[in-house]
């Protein structure tokens, strides 16, 4: 599954709370990181976190392996949701 979101964080901001949320609420585990993108991996599924600062804002692009059920996809998409409400 691929989401999309825009926040006024900044792109080392968003990565670094996505490593907080995934690190609170699942047993995923960075697989990689650059200064741009964050993978996670574990039990559940994949989840690739890609950020960039584009007039202004900072888009989100989160791209999983899975579409169903309780795992990587509903943590990825109550993560993006936090990222709406933060201004």
């Amino acid at each position: 599954m691929r989401y999309v979101t825009i926040t006024d964080l900044s792109p080392e901001d968003v990565l670094e709370r996505a490593k907080r949320f995934f690190g609170e609420h699942s047993s995923l585990r960075v697989r990689e990181e650059t200064a741009a993108s964050l993978t996670f991996t574990g039990e559940i599924g994949l989840a690739r976190f890609a950020v960039d600062r584009d007039g202004g804002h900072t888009n989100v692009r989160v791209e999983t392996d899975r579409v169903v059920g309780l795992d990587v996809t509903d943590l990825a998409k109550r993560f993006l949701y936090t990222l709406r409400n933060r201004h």
